[in-house]
């Protein structure tokens, strides 16, 4: 009954209305249209023709197929040539094995990447505005089973999107059926790669095996889950509307890191699934974020690391900074003068009168030629120190502790020191051994 029924006119027409509710580009857009030569792509060529939208087609030889790839890129160059509105075609080759082998990933991953960073560049350079893609629903059911594999959450499930950024989808108005009978009524002729039908990709499994025995009991799956993607997508949307009002209006974004009230996050349901919304961005993935959950009421102090940052849970705060390696910064001081010390600047002058200062970053120190030269550092594992009126040596993690330090602002605390004696936690205390007793060799240090 479905085939009794179709006319390429009403494809036609669902397409214009599918492009024209999601504003999908303008008529003042260059758009572009990855096409390999297979179905989809070359019945996406002739809808767009049909519609007397102006476009350039992109294609990608990967060399995977030997000849038959060679054979498609020469199909494909002969359709842009047969094209009316076809304003030419942008090809470049690449050898999607070599790259795999290269970077270490799969040869499906390798030809993903070799062909959006080529869109990238085609945008970048100001070549096109818009790049289709021939994605129909098919695809987006097939990619949404992959994902559920995957344990995906609301980001995984909301499958392949209509839009991102310059790239949209005007085919997921169709089931593949759909675009077959178009292809079939209006004779098209096209490329088959027959990689398409090999069981070795998930994909295919899904395609050829799974989906036609789950159609053949409910035969609108396909249509029908494509619907609930799409209300998965106005869902996300909402949920990030509303978690992007959440970190502008509660976190706090400074030179020294991310500061996020522990307070502001414990009073959601499902915690860990709110600060994977903001974490991810930084390195951290859901099983950490599940873990820092369960920390918020635990003891304080407690680190997660990325890749890239740093995650302390403090008092009242969940602090993220970039990792820095700031051990090695030393700056060697031989005598008085001013000098830059990464984002500080120290003034060391001798001085005969003084006047004790209140401000935490300026001291007068007593300090002996024998000590020079002096060295500006941060801290490192096991240093310890002096506090002025204090005996012993304590732990300087101890005095950190003491004067609720935490551990990553403790980091980036200038030292001044003598060797590995610390003369001064700036900003801090001073060491007992270089208080002003005699007045001789005093100096104003001051950041």
């Amino acid at each position: 009954m479905f085939v009794s029924i179709f006319n390429a006119n009403i494809v036609l027409v669902k397409l214009k209305s599918f492009i024209e509710k999601n504003q999908l580009f303008n008529k003042s857009d260059r758009i572009g249209l990855a096409i390999s030569g297979g179905k989809d792509s070359v019945s996406a060529a002739h809808l767009l023709n049909d519609l007397k939208i102006s476009f350039t087609m992109i294609h990608v030889n990967y060399k995977l197929r030997g000849k038959e790839s060679d054979f498609d890129e020469k199909f494909v160059k002969h359709l842009s040539k047969n094209t009316e509105n076809c304003k030419g075609i942008k090809c470049i080759s690449v050898d999607a094995r070599k790259y795999a082998k290269k970077h270490h990933v799969s040869i499906q991953e390798a030809a993903r990447n070799i062909r959006y960073d080529y869109f990238e560049k085609l945008k970048l350079s100001n070549q096109l505005d818009i790049i289709i893609t021939a994605h129909h629903q098919d695809d987006q059911v097939e990619t949404f089973f992959i994902n559920l594999n995957r344990i995906s959450g609301i980001k995984g499930l909301k499958s392949i999107p209509v839009r991102r950024s310059y790239i949209v989808r005007p085919l997921l108005a169709f089931n593949s059926d759909e675009i077959k009978l178009y292809v079939a009524q209006k004779k098209i002729e096209y490329r088959e790669d027959k990689s398409n039908q090999s069981t070795n990709y998930l994909r295919n499994v899904i395609r050829h095996q799974i989906l036609p025995v789950i159609q053949d009991r409910l035969p609108d799956f396909v249509n029908h889950t494509s619907k609930s993607i799409a209300l998965l997508n106005s869902e996300y949307e909402l949920l990030d509307f509303f978690i992007k009002q959440f970190i502008t209006s509660e976190i706090t974004v400074s030179k020294q890191g991310i500061f996020i009230p522990k307070s502001k996050i414990t009073i959601f349901p499902q915690p860990e699934v709110l600060l994977y919304r903001i974490l991810y961005k930084y390195g951290f993935n859901f099983s950490q974020c599940q873990q820092i959950s369960v920390g918020l009421n635990g003891k304080t102090g407690k680190q997660y690391f990325s890749k890239t940052h740093q995650l302390l849970i403090d008092r009242t705060q969940i602090i993220i900074s970039l990792i820095e390696d700031l051990s090695t910064t030393v700056l060697d001081i031989y005598t008085d003068g001013r000098y830059a010390f990464d984002k500080y600047t120290l003034t060391l002058k001798k001085v005969k009168k003084w006047t004790f200062s209140s401000h935490k970053n300026i001291e007068y120190l007593e300090i002996p030629p024998s000590f020079f030269p002096l060295t500006l550092r941060y801290w490192k594992k096991g240093d310890r120190f002096s506090p002025l009126g204090i005996k012993g040596n304590p732990l300087l993690s101890d005095f950190f502790i003491n004067h609720k330090i935490n551990n990553i602002d403790k980091k980036t605390i200038p030292l001044l020191c003598s060797n590995d004696t610390i003369l001064w936690v700036v900003g801090y205390q001073i060491s007992d051994i270089v208080r002003v007793r005699d007045g001789f060799f005093v100096f104003s240090v001051s950041f």
